[in-house]
C-alpha cells in the first residue's frame, strides 16, 4: 500500500507541477494511467473504510470498542473527504 501511496502522489506531483517531469512518449502515458488508477484505488478502500465504520458506529458503541477505536476518533475519521488520509 505504501508503494501505492508513493506511486500516486508522484504521479500527482508531477501532473499538476508548473514543469511536468514526464516525457511525451507512450511509456509515460502508461505510466500515468496506471498510476491514476492506484490513486481511485486508494480512494475506493478509503471510501470502503469509512463507511463500514459509519455502518458500525451505527449498530452501537459497543461494536466499535471491539475494534479498539473511540466514538471521538470515528466521528473525525468520518469527516474527512475520501481523499483525505
Amino acid at each position: 500500500m505504501s508503494a501505492q501511496l508513493f506511486l500516486t502522489s508522484r504521479f500527482y506531483q508531477s501532473f499538476w507541477s508548473e514543469q511536468p517531469t514526464w516525457t511525451t512518449g507512450p511509456t509515460s502515458v502508461w505510466a500515468r494511467l496506471i498510476a491514476l488508477r492506484g490513486l481511485v484505488a486508494v480512494w475506493r478502500e478509503r471510501m470502503y473504510y469509512r463507511e463500514e465504520l459509519k455502518r458500525l458506529a451505527q449498530d452501537g458503541p459497543q461494536r466499535i470498542d471491539d475494534v479498539g477505536l473511540t466514538l471521538a476518533a470515528v466521528e473525525a475519521e468520518l469527516q474527512k473527504p475520501f481523499w483525505q488520509v
